[in-house]
């Protein structure tokens, strides 16, 4: 197999994560491989509707694993890890938000004049291209397409 440049490799990976992930209850949020022909090393963040068990992601990432060995994508030895994003990361995707009603958010995003802002609040209601957050008695609807970043905010 000839040397494939970084972009190309992380579109193939890509394309074939989605591929097997498509239509279930999985889905990839974010992933990156870094490194070195080699030494690769390959970050998958993944997520689901309900709730994703350690055995889930270990399961996920055998077959990952299995496919991209079985397909020759990966040259020389890389690592893989499959994971959930965490509470730290950013949700990226409107499909996670729904999974955190109730929870509360920081939110930093575009209004209308094109100035930033953030809020922090529960999130109160998730639509197809909206949130909104409620903020004592302020409510702010927010379209996903404004959305910086939001992070879950943690209790403690």
């Amino acid at each position: 197999m000839a040397i494939m440049n970084t972009v190309a490799l992380e579109e193939r990976v890509c394309a074939l994560i989605e591929n097997m992930l498509e239509d279930g209850p999985i889905f990839l949020v974010e992933f990156s491989v870094r490194g070195t022909q080699g030494s690769h090393v390959i970050d998958v963040f993944v997520e689901s509707d309900d709730a994703l068990g350690v055995n889930q992601l270990a399961g996920l990432n055998r077959e990952i694993g299995f496919v991209l060995d079985a397909e020759g994508i990966m040259p020389g030895h890389y690592t893989l890890n499959v994971s959930t994003p965490g509470a730290k990361r950013p949700l990226r995707l409107p499909r996670q938000y729904r999974k955190h009603l109730g929870r509360k958010l920081r939110v930093h995003y575009r209004k209308r004049d094109d100035a930033f802002t953030e809020t922090c609040g529960e999130l109160i209601a998730v639509g197809e291209s909206s949130i909104q957050i409620q903020n004592g008695t302020q409510s702010a609807e927010i379209l996903h397409s404004d959305i910086q970043w939001a992070k879950i905010q943690l209790p403690w």
